[in-house]
């Protein structure tokens, strides 16, 4: 299995008409520059940047600049002597109202103009069920990586995208040929489409055991093997310590802006944040002989404004989309008085606060939960965009009841309160009780209203369609009994609504977390 991207092919080319000046010597270090991305979420259009000035805000990034800087950084570094690859960690196009165009086809189509090397596939290219996704990799051509997901039935890999591939560079006694292996967080299957769930995500650390099997039965060996993951940065790290000899880990999924990376053991890790803010660089220096990686060291370079480094083709294509979703997206749909921000942890946000009582309103409901995952973004006090409550509720989920008892309910927010996999839930018509016992939260009580829960009594619960199916595990054991109905309303939709009926004149900041004292 071999594969050879091509703008290598191009650059091996050159390298075979400048035989007298090759790009190393036998006594010259091989240098490798690994341009990365990960989390992409759609993002064709710069980003306000307002973690660097809330009130004036700078433009920065979107897929064009990045693009342009991918294009510029690579013609200067292959001209200077060094091998380029470019690698993304996953997320591709969720997140965004450009990003879902032609259910996400029209902007991965995009990043297969970025000629990446390797993408690894992400959670959310689940979102539209499996047969989306082989359908959405065959028309985008991306160069997708995926080795840790099988079939539950055959125990064999997915056939619509590869488990690595293999890039080769340089000629003669200098040619170092790199392994790009796709590893997948194995909680997909609960925090995207049920169909997910037919599938067996393997534990990253032991199918890159049969990767490195596998790439050492080769006629022609790899002399180097970079995963491309979308783990989060803790698993990445796991990863490393379980294979001690990987130079570097390109990762995804936690949204992790790592400045210069973080290393576990000799193995460097990088990520860059999210959506197309940054571009990621990594600098290998490798003994031509041996391919022992000498040294590394990573940095982030910041996507600001340069028309010099843009684009223009995909300036162009990214209006394009822009253009197809403003109509509908850029319409005034009302205002909130406040800002709804998120949080984490034993304590609620204004965000969560505010959708959850939409949620249990419109459903006539006794309580209500939405996970924190499924909130996106922030919301600044003020007007109020439809395109703002797409990228605060970015995915298609819908308003789902079910009846839950007391004691199903008690179950359900503590194992909320103390899972640490997922960032936990927001809720309105409760409060939660917790202590803090040996240094850890511990859950304490629940009240419904201003009542203790009745273990007994049958409450009516508001959620959306993705924890209803699962998604979380938090609802996964409630009986099939529990008169489930999917009302087919999408949240931004119902909170849409809300701000057509004034329920954004008042923001509710309470904590429905409450800490027991001692």
């Amino acid at each position: 299995m071999q594969f050879l991207s091509l703008r290598n092919v191009a650059s091996l080319l050159l390298l075979a008409g400048c035989a007298s000046t090759p790009l190393a010597t036998d006594s010259e270090p091989l240098h490798i520059v690994v341009l990365h991305t990960n989390d992409l979420h759609g993002q064709a259009l710069p980003r306000s940047a307002t973690w660097l000035d809330r009130e004036n805000p700078p433009e920065r990034g979107g897929l064009a600049r990045l693009a342009g800087e991918i294009e510029a950084r690579e013609a200067e570094l292959t001209g200077g002597g060094a091998y380029v690859l470019v690698v993304d960690g996953g997320d591709w196009y969720q997140g965004t109202p450009e990003g879902l165009v032609g259910d996400g086809v029209d902007f991965t189509k995009l990043l297969g103009q970025i000629e990446y090397d390797a993408m690894c596939v992400g959670n959310h290219e689940f979102d539209h069920g499996v047969p989306h996704l082989a359908q959405l990799i065959g028309q985008s051509g991306v160069p997708s990586v995926l080795a840790n997901v099988r079939s539950r039935e055959t125990g064999t890999r997915v056939s619509w995208a590869e488990p690595y591939r293999i890039v080769e560079f340089g000629n003669g006694a200098s040619e170092v040929r790199i392994a790009l292996v796709g590893l997948l967080t194995v909680d997909t299957p609960t925090i995207t489409h049920e169909d997910a769930r037919a599938l067996d995500f393997v534990d990253p650390r032991r199918e890159l055991r049969v990767v490195l099997a596998e790439l050492g039965k080769l006629e022609d060996p790899v002399d180097l093997v970079i995963p491309v993951t979308h783990l989060g940065v803790d698993i990445d790290r796991e990863l490393a310590a379980a294979h001690p000899s990987l130079p570097l880990i390109v990762g995804g999924h936690s949204h992790t802006t790592l400045k210069e990376g973080v290393r576990e053991g000799d193995t460097l890790i990088v990520q860059t944040g999210c959506k197309a803010t940054t571009l990621g660089r990594v600098d290998l220096y490798l003994d031509p002989k041996t391919f022992e990686v000498l040294n590394s060291s990573a940095e982030l370079i910041e996507l600001a404004p340069d028309g010099e480094r843009t684009s223009l083709e995909l300036a162009e294509a990214c209006e394009e989309l822009a253009s197809l979703s403003a109509a509908e997206m850029d319409m005034l749909v009302g205002e909130v008085a406040g800002s709804l921000t998120r949080s984490r942890g034993a304590e609620s946000s204004t965000a969560g606060n505010w959708i959850t009582d939409a949620m249990r309103a419109r459903a006539r409901a006794d309580v209500a939960i939405q996970n924190r995952g499924g909130i996106r973004s922030n919301l600044e006090a003020g007007p109020v965009l439809r395109r703002n409550l797409f990228e605060m509720l970015p995915f298609g989920n819908t308003l789902t009841t079910m009846d839950l008892s007391g004691a199903e309910l008690v179950e359900v927010m503590s194992s909320a309160l103390l899972d640490k996999r997922h960032s936990g839930v927001e809720f309105s018509g409760m409060t939660v009780l917790w202590e803090t016992v040996e240094g850890e939260v511990a859950f304490s009580g629940l009240l419904v209203g201003d009542e203790p829960v009745d273990l007994e009594a049958k409450y009516k619960l508001a959620t959306n369609s993705f924890l209803a199916g699962g998604g979380d595990a938090y609802l996964a054991q409630i009986s099939d009994e529990a008169n489930k109905v999917d009302s087919g309303i999408i949240l931004r939709e119902l909170c849409e609504d809300a701000l057509t009926e004034g329920r954004g004149d008042t923001i509710p900041d309470e904590n429905r977390y409450r800490e027991v004292p001692e």
